[in-house]
């Protein structure tokens, strides 16, 4: 090859690449404005969407729950009892008062019968020493004045050893009162009415967390609660106090009221059982907190049904036409009940368009749409970069 061919083929290449950079360039710098004049694309949502008119509003973070006894008793064995017997099953109902097991009082009535021999060894001990006392006391008047201080030793020695024998006394008696109540309540009876729930016979069972179970568990019947989970990262969603919506997972259309009464900071458990359903973070790093909702009615629900928790929002209550929270209007000052949206104009762009107001609900803080805005429409937040025919 010559050098002519070589030195157009090195041009040639050189203005390729040049090409190549600058479209890169231009395509960076300039992808997405939609327009010569530069103006950034503008993100929309829907009317019937941010007015909750659609099948769900986006607003309202949703967590599984499940529904569970307002009340457990959890059963715990000492270990220096024995189980003689038990007298129910797993899912066995109970009524309180009903017998649940019994200890093997064996050993303890062995104990008994040593410490009442030991109780009548110690007042025999006293009594002798009494005795002694108060004959050392007599002799001691007739003794001679060399011999006074023999006797007040020995005396004195006695009355220590009564003593001591006083504090025996009075520890043993303890002892054998609590041998006593341990003997007469070696039955367990149902302090509650409910289901039993789980034994733990071997003593092997353990929970999610790796901590032993207890010995038995029982789920009180009658009053329910939801126990659901939320994720560290949604913490600052879940407040003590904040009434909440339960909804059934096979009929959106059927609810339940409660209140969210509190959240166990202290059981943190893996995310990877975590029951909360949320489109962002997959970080399995993270922690779960279990949390609680009282029921303003439990009918209908079931022990063990699975449900679905929002925060009430005011969203159950069905209000007519369009309401939009008021950060999206901008409101007219001279003319209340007038006010703005920045709505897309059916061109892909972007306008400020004129709305009428009708009432203000000031507990959610939205404004009722009289005219101006359909629900099929969209709209954008009324950022302050926002202008007129800005692209969507």
């Amino acid at each position: 090859m010559d050098k002519k061919k070589k030195k157009l083929i090195i041009v040639i290449t050189v203005i390729l690449v040049l090409a190549v950079i600058g479209l890169a360039i231009w395509f960076f710098k300039f992808r997405g404005t939609g327009t010569a004049s530069g103006k950034n694309a503008v993100y929309v949502d829907s009317v019937a969407n941010l007015a909750g008119l659609s099948s769900g509003d986006g607003l309202n973070g949703r967590y599984s729950g499940v529904i569970e006894p307002q009340q457990t008793w959890k059963i715990e064995v000492s270990q220096d009892k024995k189980i003689k017997e038990i007298y129910v099953e797993e899912g066995q109902e109970v009524k309180i008062g009903d017998k649940l097991f019994t200890y093997d009082t064996q050993e303890s009535e062995d104990s008994l019968n040593q410490s009442q021999i030991d109780l009548e060894r110690i007042q025999s001990d006293i009594d002798t020493a009494n005795n002694n006392i108060a004959e050392l006391e007599k002799e001691k008047k007739e003794a001679a004045a060399d011999e006074q201080l023999s006797y007040t030793t020995q005396i004195q020695t006695a009355q220590n050893s009564v003593k001591r024998s006083e504090y025996e006394k009075k520890t043993k008696a303890v002892e054998i009162e609590n041998l006593k109540k341990a003997i007469a309540n070696a039955d367990v009876l149902s302090e509650i009415a409910g289901v039993v729930k789980s034994i733990n016979k071997d003593g092997t069972a353990t929970t999610s967390t790796g901590e032993a179970e207890p010995f038995m568990t029982v789920l009180a019947t009658g009053d329910y609660r939801v126990k659901g989970k939320v994720n560290e990262q949604n913490m600052s969603s879940i407040i003590e106090g904040n009434p909440v919506i339960i909804r059934s997972r096979v009929d959106e259309n059927k609810t339940w009221k409660g209140t969210l009464t509190s959240v166990e900071t202290d059981k943190p458990e893996s995310s990877q059982n975590s029951m909360y359903m949320s489109s962002g973070s997959s970080d399995t790093t993270s922690s779960n907190y279990p949390f609680y909702v009282v029921l303003d009615s439990a009918d209908g629900l079931m022990l063990g049904q699975h449900v679905y928790i929002e925060m009430d929002n005011g969203q159950e209550d069905h209000k007519d036409g369009s309401w939009l929270d008021s950060y999206y209007l901008i409101l007219d000052e001279e003319k209340p009940e007038e006010a703005y949206v920045w709505a897309a104009d059916g061109k892909d762009k972007l306008e400020k368009r004129k709305v009428t107001l009708g009432e203000f609900d000031e507990d959610l803080q939205k404004y009722q749409i009289t005219e101006g805005l359909a629900a099929e429409e969209y709209i954008a937040y009324p950022d302050d970069t926002i202008e007129a025919g800005a692209p969507l």
